[in-house]
């Protein structure tokens, strides 16, 4: 008898999810794009993790294509100054390929401590 997880992947409202059960459990519903949102202007946006929105787009696929994207150049780096510097690069490359793209930090990027 086999318990591996029945996995199916199911559209609801334009988002991609994940619907996933074991044997005798209630399916549980995962959504991938929780970080993308649609704005009042009808444009595209994403949540970095550290707290600064990347947008506008004009479609939810755009949005969650090059969050991914932002997302891998982030794995790479190991410290805070790293990451504004990879989030700052990410958003001058999209002036040069005449996407430009207009950050909203949510908060400041943490700043790595001086050495005293």
């Amino acid at each position: 008898m086999s318990h591996s997880p029945q996995v199916r992947v199911v559209k609801s409202n334009g988002s991609s999810s994940m619907k996933v059960s074991r044997a005798n459990e209630d399916a549980k519903v995962w959504f991938r794009s929780e970080r993308v949102f649609l704005t009042g202007d009808n444009d595209w946006w994403f949540q970095t993790r550290e707290g600064v929105d990347i947008g506008p787009y004009e479609t939810q696929f755009e949005a969650e294509i090059e969050a991914g994207l932002l997302k891998e150049l982030l794995r790479v780096e190991e410290d805070a100054a790293g990451v504004e510097s990879a989030i700052r690069q990410f958003v001058l490359d999209s002036y040069s390929i005449g996407r430009p793209l207009r950050p909203c930090f949510r908060e400041p990027l943490p700043r790595k401590a001086a050495a005293g």
